[in-house]
């Protein structure tokens, strides 16, 4: 088998100067589609990569959704081998992995932005409906961010007793419960509030406070902790005129 030579003349100083300005000025200056194409020099280094690198970018929007596009999805696309798919999908998760890393260096969480900084990396670039835990003390240092249940937090298949467990476990005596509405909005439904209740009453007995509920919907993000017709879940106050609590219905 004749042995692959490496690119020549012109592809090969456009590889080396797009190497060049990463490493001089990072990534500010490169479009979307140039970022797309310095990741497909280390899965094709013997192609010109800038035309599936447009077509990539063409396909998903931009090159963060490339990085979030599922492997299935990825494979479709007209020049994209498995090679090619299993490095952006690893590149994706890297960025997210980094990210979530970075975030839980803070170690004390004081306010709900803090939190919220804090639990968003966890659901980037996720397609499906999952729930976190944020396990805290009672100087709201971190202590646990743990992934607990895999689908809606609406769902007669969110099973309470996984938060408690897990609360329990890291010796928490306060936590967070964040979960994401992906393709939807940031913005608790009725079954929200019904299961936030339900989770604050069950962690009271076992003095631990439920501080707040997060919704995360494509990098936005709802505290429900400060919404008037629910902080009072809580900050212990009464329920607003006409809003009962599952304990009295």
């Amino acid at each position: 088998m004749a042995e692959k030579k490496a690119p020549t003349g012109d592809h090969t100083g456009h590889r080396q100067r797009m190497k060049e300005r990463l490493l001089c000025g990072g990534l500010d200056s490169f479009s979307d589609h140039e970022i797309v194409e310095l990741l497909l020099f280390y899965a094709l280094p013997y192609r010109n990569t800038n035309d599936l690198a447009h077509l990539l970018v063409a396909q998903f929007g931009g090159w963060t959704q490339v990085l979030d596009a599922a492997y299935e999805d990825l494979v479709t696309v007209p020049g994209v081998t498995p090679h090619v798919a299993t490095l952006l999908t690893l590149a994706g998760h890297t960025a997210r992995r980094y990210q979530r890393d970075v975030t839980g260096l803070v170690r004390q969480l004081y306010n709900a932005d803090m939190v919220a900084d804090h639990v968003i990396p966890w659901f980037l670039g996720r397609k499906e409906e999952s729930v976190v835990l944020v396990s805290l003390d009672n100087k709201r240092k971190l202590l646990n961010t743990t992934r607990i249940f895999e689908g809606s937090v609406n769902s007669a298949q969110f099973n309470i007793r996984l938060a408690v467990q897990q609360a329990l476990r890291d010796n928490a005596t306060q936590v967070v419960l964040a979960h994401n509405h992906p393709n939807g909005y940031a913005f608790p439904s009725e079954a929200d509030v019904t299961t936030t209740q339900f989770v604050q009453e069950v962690l009271a007995p076992l003095d631990i406070r439920l501080v707040d509920h997060l919704i995360v919907a494509e990098g936005d993000c709802l505290c429900m902790s400060l919404m008037p017709d629910t902080r009072w879940i809580f900050d212990g106050s009464q329920p607003p005129a006409g809003v009962a609590r599952v304990a009295d219905r």
